[in-house]
């Protein structure tokens, strides 16, 4: 593999830094979702304090439809402020867009706020946004697929010329939502215009949570070689590493810190060590502690400590973990 001098990073055909100091040339870029309180630029001194080498913000609110434009003070401040560290940076997309959303004013919100989230992205140079597709709300998978596949063709339009690229998240498919299935990504990818410019996010969380066991070794191989050959693994652009309260299949989207939920340390030892996935930007959203604290250091280094070391002992948890609200969030952190 080539490297490149320490300090040094590039970035690939889509923008986004594909290298590291030539320490970690070799690994997963681990990082978190941090908070914006007091500006964007506040998360990169978050990220920093946490030991990040990747950093995931909300670029907007994430349960309002309004957004106020960023000041050209913020924007230059976030820029100068990434500049010093080069990571990765993804934003999450607000949980109130429904691309697949049958109400024509919902739909409209939701394309609008999209469209929104893709240029404050753009504003701050950021790499992702990271996107819940939707719900087809009782309309049914087939319609629903279609119709978010019609508001990707719609966003093309809007954002064509844009360097900053969309990633639509698997899910744990919860009631109506899509996502959960590989087939269903593939087909809203294939029917979207500008659907090669779109990539996956994987959530440990979701997927396991959808049906697919990542916590033994056959499970893990097994649904990383469907993804291979439903989706194809250059569409895999980045990972949210979260532990499961809810076991496989149960379709529930709870998040738990790393090693203490139902996937257990195995498919995250996995995960570190695959040369498959060698600098992708895999980033936290676990829980806070019980004393209110960030969680983040604490996971990154349980992350770092699986770098290179053998197979972790012992079985995932196998009785449900009692759901707590997250202080930051005010509700179940599960993004």
């Amino acid at each position: 593999m080539e490297t490149l001098p320490s300090g040094h990073y590039g970035r690939d055909s889509v923008g986004v830094n594909r290298a590291a100091p030539a320490r970690m040339l070799a690994k997963m870029l681990l990082g978190a979702h941090e908070s914006v309180a007091g500006g964007p630029h506040t998360a990169i001194a978050r990220g920093k304090a946490d030991g990040c080498e990747a950093v995931q913000i909300f670029a907007r609110p994430s349960a309002q439809w309004r957004a106020k434009p960023f000041l050209p003070e913020e924007v230059s401040l976030f820029r100068s402020e990434h500049a010093t560290v080069g990571w990765p940076t993804l934003s999450h997309a607000s949980y109130l867009i429904n691309l697949a959303a049958g109400d024509p004013a919902i739909l409209d919100k939701s394309r609008d706020a999209l469209a929104d989230e893709m240029f404050r992205a753009e504003e701050l140079g950021l790499d992702f946004v990271v996107l819940h597709p939707g719900a087809h709300v009782g309309a049914g998978v087939e319609e629903g697929v279609e119709a978010a596949a019609d508001s990707l063709s719609e966003l093309d339009a809007r954002t064509r010329g844009m360097r900053v690229r969309l990633l639509l998240e698997i899910t744990a498919g919860q009631g109506s939502c899509l996502g959960c299935r590989f087939e269903e990504m593939e087909a809203m990818l294939a029917r979207a215009r500008g659907g090669d410019r779109i990539g996956i996010c994987f959530d440990t969380c979701h997927a396991h949570a959808s049906g697919h066991d990542l916590s033994t070794e056959e499970g893990y191989d097994r649904t990383f070689d469907a993804f291979a050959r439903v989706i194809g693994l250059d569409k895999l652009r980045a990972f949210h590493l979260n532990d499961s309260k809810t076991p496989t299949g149960s379709h529930v989207d709870r998040h738990a810190e790393i090693g203490d939920g139902y996937l257990g340390l195995l498919p995250f030892w996995r995960l570190v060590n695959d040369a498959r996935f060698a600098t992708t930007p895999a980033v936290l959203e676990t829980p806070s502690g019980s004393d209110g604290q960030s969680s983040f250091p604490r996971n990154l280094a349980r992350l770092r400590g699986l770098i290179g070391a053998p197979r972790p002992a012992g079985a995932p948890r196998s009785q449900a973990l009692p759901e707590k609200a997250d202080p930051r969030q005010g509700r179940l952190f599960s993004v």
